[in-house]
């Protein structure tokens, strides 16, 4: 192992006004290799304390090969880790996860009924009346996203299929609200078998607002399901209407029907929607 001594004449210090300050220390190592230069003996730790400014630490090393055959390793100091980019995150952590947020536009269908006049043609001449049809309109809402960013050591690229099988899965999240899991995107990091993996649920709080008919002949479907007489869309449901009964006095009735099944994370049909903790890095957020 080569040693290294230091330039004691080369010593930099300096502090401003703020009373932020800076150092650095110069060492010479008899080597080209700049990985075992930094390795030498005598050349310090990141993170320790300089020798005679105890308040400096340590933040990185500058190596470079001269002419003459030997490396300068320069050890730069500060008392604020200045020279540290302590907003990036050490993602190879097996305890990192990154938490995102974005949110989603979308439009709801909401099956309404019009009464309409139709005239029928007959050989006592013609008979108008009105029926009730089936129409729909739109409502917009606005979806939470919540994306969750791990990398994780994959020793079997088949372990990653759990991702499929759990897409378009409702999961019970750690915050107790119901999310649907719309999947992955997975990028490979190396040749180790590390894999940058992004997860992403959507939260669907349902639909209470139904804007009022400006028209005796425009009106909602019945509802089936709903609170009082007032119609609702339950989370991660589609409405659905359909005529019953006669067309000229009866309106068409409306119902929900589920989009997703549960994610679980035991087999059989106990919608525990713990599917979640079975993706690949993500028990880290229990």
């Amino acid at each position: 192992m080569p040693t290294a001594y230091e330039l004691g004449l080369q010593r930099d210090w300096s502090k401003n006004r703020a009373g932020k300050q800076t150092a650095r220390r110069r060492f010479v190592v008899d080597t080209i290799d700049p990985a075992a230069a930094l390795l030498a003996d005598g050349i310090p730790q990141t993170n320790t304390s300089h020798p005679d400014l105890p308040g400096l630490r340590l933040d990185r090393y500058n190596v470079s090969v001269s002419n003459d055959g030997t490396c300068n390793v320069d050890c730069d100091y500060s008392n604020d880790s200045r020279f540290v980019d302590l907003r990036q995150p050490d993602k190879d952590d097996p305890a990192w996860y990154h938490w995102g947020w974005a949110q989603r536009k979308v439009m709801v269908d909401i099956p309404i009924c019009v009464r309409s006049l139709v005239i029928n043609d007959g050989l006592n001449g013609s008979i108008s009346k009105k029926v009730w049809k089936i129409a729909k309109k739109q409502v917009a809402e606005t979806r939470v996203v919540r994306p969750l960013n791990v990398r994780v050591r994959i020793n079997n690229v088949r372990d990653l299929d759990i991702i499929a099988d759990q897409t378009d899965k409702l999961h019970v999240m750690p915050d107790g609200k119901l999310y649907q899991f719309q999947g992955a995107t997975v990028s490979q990091v190396d040749d180790e078998g590390f894999y940058d993996i992004s997860y992403t649920w959507e939260y669907d709080q349902g639909t209470t607002f139904f804007p009022e008919p400006q028209s005796q002949d425009v009106q909602y479907c019945t509802p089936v399901n709903g609170v009082g007489n007032q119609p609702v869309r339950p989370q991660y449901t589609v409405l659905v209407g359909y005529q019953v009964g006669n067309p000229e006095t009866d309106k068409p009735i409306m119902e929900w029907q589920p989009m997703y099944e549960y994610g679980n994370r035991t087999a059989g049909n106990n919608n525990d929607g713990l599917g979640w903790q079975l993706l690949p890095g993500a028990n880290r957020i229990l």
